[in-house]
């Protein structure tokens, strides 16, 4: 009976998590709002140590990679960390409206 309380309080701590968003950053809206496109990328670090941001450049070339040939305008741009246990999930999420011509 012990065994499997502990079991069960260990699994509750070690599968919670907490979400902060650390900031937040949008240019120029345009007028016309049709195309949009999303990218996200993510990094895991253990104990909160992270040894690099190059994630972000995933997300980066995505969005242009979405929008050859146009402008980015109206870029949202979210950094955000999911906390759990021992690991903390790095993760920036961007939005922007792709104007062709």
């Amino acid at each position: 009976m012990f065994q499997r309380i502990f079991v069960f309080l260990l699994l509750s701590v070690a599968l919670t998590g907490c979400v902060s968003l650390n900031s937040v950053s949008l240019t120029q809206v345009p007028a016309e709002r049709t195309n949009e496109v999303r990218a996200s990328a993510d990094h895991w670090a253990i104990l909160g140590i992270a040894f690099d941001n190059d994630f972000v450049d995933e997300a980066v070339n995505d969005l242009r990679t979405q929008c050859q040939g146009g402008k980015l305008e109206g870029v949202l741009t979210k950094f955000q960390n999911t906390v759990y246990f021992l690991v903390v999930k790095r993760e920036v999420i961007a939005t922007a409206y792709c104007q062709k011509g």
